[in-house]
């Protein structure tokens, strides 16, 4: 199976072991609110350009207010859920639990890779999920 891996998949292993190591750093709290910032700033950016094209002439004046509009939420979910989910675990265990949402979170990748469904022929990992998937 390793020798039909492509560069894609290779890439794909090295951002599930950065999301480990930052799940161990970081913790749960820091990934659950890594997690949830992340789709938060996206469904944000996503309404705020629908919402602004009639507001802004420009489109480079539009993607800088989109993108700043995507930052402010992203911090502000992202603050608001470590605190929240911070003080309710201890040290060690909310540690392990971030190593274990980060094993989680690099799995995720080839998963929402399939369930796109573009550019499979580029990840072998990919189209193998993508089989088990639709």
């Amino acid at each position: 199976m390793i020798e039909l891996f492509q560069p894609a998949d290779y890439a794909i292993a090295a951002l599930a072991m950065v999301f480990s190591v930052m799940g161990l750093f970081c913790g749960f709290s820091g990934m659950l609110a890594f997690a949830l910032a992340s789709v938060s700033s996206f469904v944000a950016g996503s309404v705020g350009w629908n919402m602004s094209e009639t507001y802004f002439e420009h489109l480079w004046t539009r993607a800088l207010g989109v993108l700043l509009v995507a930052l402010i939420v992203f911090w502000i979910v992202r603050v608001i859920v470590r605190k929240l989910v911070n003080g309710l675990l201890a040290q060690p265990a909310d540690a392990v639990f971030g190593l274990l949402s980060g094993v989680i979170l690099g799995a995720l990748v080839p998963v929402g890779w399939a369930f796109s469904g573009l550019f499979l022929e580029y990840s072998y990992l990919a189209s193998e999920v993508a089989r088990y998937v639709g």
